[in-house]
């Protein structure tokens, strides 16, 4: 029997509640929707790290960020470390990317001719490559999302011959809604949507489809890079939803003063900042994920980016109802299995925040995870489960061997409702620039802890159960020092600090 196809979707920055079948009240996802009525869906899908690059390396090669190198935004993942890509073409998959990778710096100098880089598309060797690429026979990539996306990649290029200088509609400028004085990096963009690099994506994963050859397998990888901030969706997808029906944010006055003080600390650097000036001249590195409290935006400003975000999901989800039909069509579905998820979550306004930082709020962690096709029984499934576990997850499902990685396959799970995930997980945070923020986290049983090793005095316990929403940090009271004291023991013991770990730090980003 032909082992099955496998398609891997992924989106960037989109929390686990950010869709309809998990019980959003605005947001209308009627693809993923119908995948999950078919499929099984983890309602407790953890990522080990709330950045972009390492939580993508983690979940390609099963390894926790201290194993496969890739630490942080910046630097490179080693081109030895398997990959769940290069076991499916080793096993005779033809695989093929399509979108953002970021397993290399996009900031990284030509003369380490990263073709995940900027530089890279300026060399002549970028002139008709298309891989190999991590395991990828093929790949059609996308550099970084956004204004920055039109500067570099075969996206970059399409655009360019497809519609010169429409690269500039990506701008805040050129902006059918421009930035309110709140906020610079909230817009209507000005692209039409058929030029945007979401609908390219799609397109192009659609044509992978027709060229693929029915007596191989295949795995095919779908990468969107929204809804990421800056918060710019096109028409008619930044009109879809209105500002005043988004629920407002979990968030309780004075919750913050509870917490590790880098928070307001940094919040106090990125308010001189500006994201798009970033964009346009990153200057020294800042720390990853950008950070900021909410407390100078205004409330309506705050819901038009929460409405920005549902519009960006609502227009990915039609693109993923496009790549279904397209396999109905070639009458692939039967034997195809498609996975859905995304890289880490976004604050959203939830205790005070946007975007995303060193502090581990479920918010960030917790990011949807969607598996369906032959052999899989359709429902809800509870437990934890982590990025860790989809590259051991895939080669089961291609019928391969275990190897040795950080994760656990989920194929008993696939096949029987009554499973579970895990009682405990691990998480890790490694800085660029405040090493103190350095931290380390458990997930087990109804308590989050996080503890920073250099800053003793720094830490966060949350009771999940009574507080599903993390607002009232337990870490200093007294009468919980003996549940802090057995999860850190564990910690220390299984999951001791390696704040050391990483390969070296090539780029701001």
């Amino acid at each position: 029997m032909t082992p099955p196809n496998i398609i891997l979707i992924m989106t960037d920055q989109q929390r686990a509640d950010h869709l309809g079948v998990m019980g959003h009240p605005v947001l209308q996802t009627p693809h993923l929707d119908a995948l999950a009525r078919t499929g099984a869906v983890f309602c407790d899908h953890i990522t080990p790290h709330q950045i972009c690059a390492p939580s993508r390396a983690s979940l390609f090669s099963g390894l926790y960020a201290r194993n496969h190198g890739l630490v942080s935004n910046g630097i490179a993942l080693d081109e030895d470390i398997p990959l769940v890509s290069a076991d499916l073409s080793a096993a005779g998959y033809r695989t093929h990317g399509v979108g953002k990778f970021h397993f290399q710096p996009i900031l990284a100098a030509a003369e380490h001719r990263f073709p995940d880089s900027e530089a890279f598309w300026s060399l002549p060797e970028s002139e008709g490559w298309t891989g190999p690429f991590y395991g990828f026979e093929t790949v059609d990539s996308l550099i970084g999302e956004s204004v920055a996306a039109a500067k570099a990649g075969h996206y970059a290029r399409w655009l360019a011959e497809t519609a010169p200088g429409a690269d500039r509609l990506y701008r805040p400028d050129y902006a059918i809604k421009p930035p309110p004085d709140d906020c610079d990096e909230v817009w209507a963009s000005a692209l039409p949507d058929q030029l945007h690099y979401n609908s390219w994506i799609t397109a192009q994963a659609c044509s992978a489809l027709r060229r693929q050859q029915k007596d191989q397998p295949f795995f095919l990888f779908v990468s969107y890079p929204d809804p990421h901030h800056p918060f710019a969706p096109p028409a008619p997808w930044c009109d879809l939803y209105d500002p005043a029906d988004m629920p407002p944010p979990h968030h309780r006055r004075g919750e913050l003063d509870d917490m590790p003080g880098y928070i307001l600390e940094t919040d106090r650097q990125e308010a001189a900042s500006s994201y798009v000036e970033f964009l346009n001249n990153p200057g020294p590195p800042r720390e990853q994920g950008f950070m900021q409290t909410t407390q100078r935006m205004s409330e309506d400003t705050l819901r038009l980016i929460k409405a920005y975000t549902c519009g960006m999901v609502s227009m990915i989800d039609t693109g993923i109802g496009q790549l279904r039909a397209q396999l109905a069509q070639l009458g692939l579905t039967e034997n195809t299995i498609i996975i859905f998820t995304s890289d880490h979550g976004e604050l959203l306004g939830d205790h005070g925040l946007i975007r995303k930082g060193p502090s581990p709020y479920l918010a960030l962690l917790k990011v949807p995870l969607i598996i369906t096709g032959p052999g899989i029984v359709a429902g809800m499934r509870t437990g934890l489960t982590s990025h860790l576990d989809l590259r051991a997850t895939c080669r089961a499902l291609a019928g391969l061997d275990e190897v040795p990685t950080d994760g656990q396959s989920l194929l008993p799970m696939l096949a029987d409702l009554t499973l579970t995930g895990r009682k405990r997980l691990f998480a890790e945070f490694h800085p660029r620039v405040r090493k103190d923020t350095y931290n380390q986290t458990i997930l087990k049983d109804r308590w989050r802890l996080t503890c920073y090793p250099e800053q003793a005095a720094w830490g966060e316990l949350f009771d999940l159960d009574a507080d599903p929403y993390e607002l009232n940090n337990l870490y200093h009271r007294p009468e919980y020092k003996a549940v802090k004291d057995e999860l850190n023991a564990q910690l220390n013991t299984d999951f001791p600090p390696a704040a050391q770990a990483g390969g070296p730090l090539l780029a701001t980003y």
